[in-house]
């Protein structure tokens, strides 16, 4: 069995930042308007701010359930998707290259993130198309929200920590089959070192990673490449 470097391919940044994008997406406008002195700005959980040169900006929340339910979806799955991706960061980040389920747990993220800004931008573009009434000034059905409103930031960030995402994929697969990426392990031959695997009955496990079967007097997880010693 062979251990990781744990000086190269740190691949645990790229799940970081692309976490960091979604975090964005939600704190970020996901549209905007502006046109002569007029400002109008939409997040994805539905506050909007609308301002006008010489006036004070208003904020508000559109209380219209078919602009609510998709801002309800789309924040609530953004979240999971950001959550997703800073637990597999931390994992990486420890384990480096032996992270398990990178690979699928990426794509996850990168799916629920690609997924639910296409789910956004239909069905805002759906519910601005039939209408609209916002402190008394009424927009009039027959619009198209996109024909309206530019993306933002939140809409972009999404996309971006998706194809992040797939790279990070791509990444960690190449590093993990590098040969030159992993060095057999330092084996210490002091005699104050013992076995730290623990026992289950008849079964020895790895601390670390919980792989069974250990050797009762093995130094080196064959699974995980963990030390299993102590003074």
């Amino acid at each position: 069995m062979y251990e990781k470097k744990k000086t190269r391919n740190n691949v645990w940044v790229i799940p970081l930042i692309a976490g960091i994008l979604v975090i964005l997406a939600i704190l970020t406008p996901t549209a905007y308007f502006s046109y002569m002195g007029v400002t109008w700005n939409w997040w994805m959980w539905n506050l909007t701010t609308m301002g006008v040169v010489g006036y004070d900006s208003v904020s508000l929340f559109i209380t219209d359930v078919d602009f609510i339910i998709p801002s309800i979806v789309t924040t609530v799955v953004a979240l999971f998707s950001a959550v997703n991706l800073l637990i597999l960061f931390s994992s990486t980040r420890k384990r480096n290259l032996d992270t398990k389920n990178f690979g699928l747990r990426s794509i996850i993220s990168a799916v629920l993130s690609i997924g639910v800004t296409i789910y956004y931008m239909m069905a805002m573009d759906i519910a601005f198309y039939n209408g609209l009434t916002v402190e008394g000034t009424i927009f009039p059905a027959g619009y198209h929200f996109w024909d309206v409103f530019s993306p933002g930031f939140g809409v972009v960030s999404l996309f971006l920590s998706a194809a992040l995402s797939f790279v990070g994929v791509g990444v960690f697969q190449y590093y993990s089959k590098r040969k030159e990426d992993i060095i057999p392990p330092r084996m210490d031959t002091g005699k104050d070192y013992i076995p730290a695997s623990k026992t289950m009955g008849s079964l020895h496990f790895c601390p670390e990673c919980g792989f069974k079967n250990l050797l009762t007097d093995a130094k080196f997880c064959t699974n995980c490449g963990f030390k299993l010693f102590k003074i």
